[in-house]
């Protein structure tokens, strides 16, 4: 099946970028320090690398954003590494933590690289067709949520889009496209984010629905570690809460062995929640009942099943499945 999503971002040199990460003067100062640091190819890269939009822009020579335009959002990407040491690390020095952040950044622009990120993020689109990397791309990522173990589906009610996993759904997991599918539903969830918020809010929520979970649903150890890791190490600042949602006793076992493959920062933003009451206190106080399904609280009303070929081909990335005017049904 030929893609068949064309990409429509609308973009000006007044796109906002999201502030969430940057906390005052003196960061913004430290964040020029490593922008001037940068080359012009890295400093592209990170641009990308902050913004869906931005990407899709800079590939179009109609609408190439400006040297201005590209810094302001590779700045924004360096302010998450900065943002990262100064909790960390709080009782280092200045230049240790603009140290760290800069070499941080360096590692995952080339972990960007090697891994097609970009490839990743596009591979759907209309114009990438007749490539054969992204043609393997799509493939794989079809074979790999065909049976549905995850979907960005939804907002919350801040614009957060919602990314979605069935740990139920999964029985065996080959390793290049469990890493490459996790990486395309978070990119894909950022780059909901950013146009459902017109590109003030950079951060999305996940939500694991442990519900029908069995132990043949456990994935390999070393597999999760990898993805916890990678995660930590390239994707800092870009969850903004993470919901377990009626993990049953089974569950705790896998969970006390992978919670110290976890950075501490993301640890605190795991909540656990269980039983409808809870669940209607917690989620439901950020996800209205049109965004949720009814397994997150009782009133949810997205009941709809996903067509998988109508999720990845007929919807933009930045998109969510049931958005009027996407080309969803």
């Amino acid at each position: 099946m030929a893609p068949t999503t064309d990409v429509n971002v609308v973009y000006t040199e007044t796109t906002p970028v999201s502030s969430s990460s940057i906390s005052n003067s003196k960061d913004d100062c430290l964040a020029d320090l490593i922008l001037n640091n940068l080359t012009e190819c890295e400093k592209e890269q990170a641009a990308r690398a902050s913004s869906y939009q931005y990407l899709v822009a800079s590939a179009d020579p109609a609408q190439a954003p400006s040297s201005d335009v590209r810094d302001r959002h590779a700045k924004a990407t360096i302010e998450r590494y900065l943002a990262v040491e100064r909790k960390l690390n709080k009782n280092s020095t200045v230049e240790e933590w603009t140290t760290n952040a800069e070499n941080r950044l360096k590692k995952t622009l080339e972990y960007r690289l090697t891994n097609n990120v970009d490839d990743i993020r596009l591979c759907f689109e209309t114009h990438t067709a007749e490539s054969s990397v992204h043609a393997y791309l799509r493939e794989g990522l079809v074979k790999r949520f065909a049976n549905k173990a995850s979907l960005i589906r939804g907002f919350s009610k801040e614009g957060h889009a919602l990314f979605q996993n069935f740990p139920r759904a999964d029985t065996s997991w080959e390793e290049e496209f469990y890493i490459k599918g996790n990486i395309y539903m978070l990119e894909k969830a950022l780059a909901c984010t950013e146009t459902r918020t017109g590109g003030k809010k950079d951060k999305v929520i996940v939500l694991y629905d442990y519900n029908s979970y069995a132990m043949k649903n456990t994935p390999p150890t070393m597999l999760v570690k990898r993805l916890l890791y990678n995660l930590r190490d390239h994707y800092p600042e870009r969850l903004e809460q993470v919901f377990v949602v009626d993990a049953p006793f089974i569950f705790r076992a896998f969970w006390a062995v992978v919670k110290h493959f976890i950075d501490p920062i993301t640890k605190g933003l795991v909540q656990f929640v269980s039983g409808e009451e809870e669940k209607k206190l917690v989620l439901g106080s950020i996800i209205s009942e049109d965004e949720a399904s009814p397994w997150m609280f009782q009133g949810g009303k997205v009941v709809d099943e996903v067509d998988v070929n109508k999720f990845f081909y007929d919807t933009p990335f930045d998109h969510m499945y049931e958005d009027k005017g996407n080309g969803a049904a």
